[in-house]
């Protein structure tokens, strides 16, 4: 099997919800039929929508030493639990030369194969994933509609994701998220940040939702067995 690399800790809970649905989605009897993975959580990498809202530093040199590490322990691709760090993601692949699992194209293919009726598809995600169009672009070019919450529930969300689960405050927030999901109607909903599907088994909803970490999850063992 192949070895696959997780540029980690953006944030740690993130890193380690992706690496749960890895073995839930791993069709494994044994010890031995697990896929080989190696997690490189580098919490120090600098807040990724900070920098592209012109308020912190660059991450790519951090994100960049993250990839090589992984690259020179044998890893042939390399995923990012962190919808915001793609926006990154072709810097750090020619910096690097190494595969990387592109969250957000391997999201939208799973929009049509498992969801062909939805057509409006919502994104829940951080200023950063939306200012840089990481899935308003796939959607588009996939002849699907984007549909982004307005200000007042974009800042809501915000709120929900650093003062929320990047505080360890998941639950104290959940009456937060659902009124977002009220405000914004949509066919479907992508859960673009990789805060958000920590909501989901907490709140109470009919929505229909696209977990990007789950299909993440997926597409790291599909490769790994490849």
């Amino acid at each position: 099997m192949k070895r696959v690399g997780i540029i980690g800790g953006m944030g740690p809970l993130a890193t380690a919800d992706l690496y749960m649905k890895i073995i839930s989605q791993t069709p494994a009897k044994c010890d031995q039929e697990h896929i080989p993975l190696l997690i490189d959580s580098y919490p120090q990498i600098e807040d990724r929508t900070a920098f592209i809202l012109g308020k912190g530093e660059n991450p790519l040199p951090r994100l960049v030493e993250s990839a090589n590490r992984l690259k020179n322990a044998g890893c042939e691709a390399v995923c990012m639990p962190c919808n915001t760090a793609h926006f990154f993601a072709e810097d750090v692949k020619k910096q690097t030369g190494v595969k990387i699992l592109h969250i957000a194209e391997i999201t939208v293919e799973a929009i049509l194969r498992d969801f062909s009726d939805a057509k409006n598809i919502a994104i829940l995600a951080t200023d950063g994933t939306i200012k840089a169009k990481i899935y308003e672009n796939p959607l588009k070019n996939a002849n699907l509609n984007p549909i982004l919450p307005n200000l007042k529930m974009q800042n809501l969300l915000m709120d929900c994701i650093y003062k929320g689960v990047k505080a360890g405050k998941t639950a104290e927030f959940v009456s937060k998220f659902e009124e977002i999901l009220q405000n914004t109607q949509a066919d479907a909903y992508i859960a673009g940040c990789t805060e958000i599907p920590i909501f989901l088994p907490l709140i109470k909803s009919n929505k229909v939702f696209i977990d990007p970490t789950l299909e993440l999850a997926k597409a790291v063992v599909k490769f790994a067995k490849s």
